[in-house]
């Protein structure tokens, strides 16, 4: 079942001969609870598209449904309470507040929306992904790999629907890589999560359910690596 879909998605940058056009009429579903991987040279308009189907960016045509709902139909201050409740985020860059420890850091979508932490779901995050002893520590006490890991918890700490993953391992050695890749599939597959990763790793890609190659702004390949899909 598609949770997430595209309608004829593109995105045009500048005007006349600056004109480039990132994505073009792109139609895409993402399955519910699986790991799809978006693949691509550099340039071909992957990062755009993910920053446009989980309302970071407003298309210049076209819809994102989700659940059948078209975010951009949405009012700005409704679309970021979407964004915060029910999307997660990790980036490359780690994004973690360095005056903050560990906890404060995973716990901080909750507290921004003035909810109850859940300490159970917390706690399981925390050991599933092997940081139970790092808690009270402050980011620049971790290793990128373990940073890593702070920012995927912090991305499953609301629960979300969908996370969305902009290549999270860029900055990784290759064991941290299949160490952080094996976590947070293994915690979308526990806590039946959809993720969405962007990513230039062949390994990594192989990984995944689904494989979308992008080029020119264009799909022009769509594998379905779990022969049970």
């Amino acid at each position: 079942m598609a949770v997430l879909k595209t309608l004829c998605l593109t995105k045009v940058y500048g005007k006349g001969e600056n004109k480039v056009e990132a994505l073009n009429d792109i139609n895409l579903s993402i399955e519910k609870g699986k790991f799809t991987a978006i693949i691509g040279p550099s340039g071909s308009g992957k990062s755009t598209l993910l920053h446009c189907i989980a309302g970071l960016d407003n298309p210049t045509s076209g819809k994102v449904l989700l659940n059948e709902e078209d975010i951009f139909k949405l009012s700005e201050e409704k679309l970021s309470i979407l964004r915060r409740r029910k999307f997660g985020f990790i980036f490359q860059s780690f994004n973690l507040i360095p005056v903050i420890d560990v906890y404060e850091n995973i716990t901080l979508p909750i507290s921004l929306d003035k909810k109850k932490v859940d300490v159970d779901y917390i706690n399981e995050i925390i050991y599933t992904l092997g940081l139970k002893d790092k808690i009270h520590k402050f980011p620049n006490q971790l290793s990128g790999g373990q940073q890593q890991r702070v920012a995927i918890a912090r991305a499953l700490a609301n629960k979300p629907d969908i996370i969305f993953a902009d290549e999270p391992t860029g900055n990784l050695d290759s064991k941290t890589t299949q160490e952080v890749i094996h976590l947070l599939k293994g915690c979308v597959d526990k806590f039946g999560q959809t993720l969405i990763m962007i990513t230039h790793n062949n390994e990594i890609s192989n990984m995944a359910d689904i494989c979308i190659t992008i080029q020119d702004g264009e799909i022009v390949d769509e594998n379905k690596l779990n022969k049970g899909l």
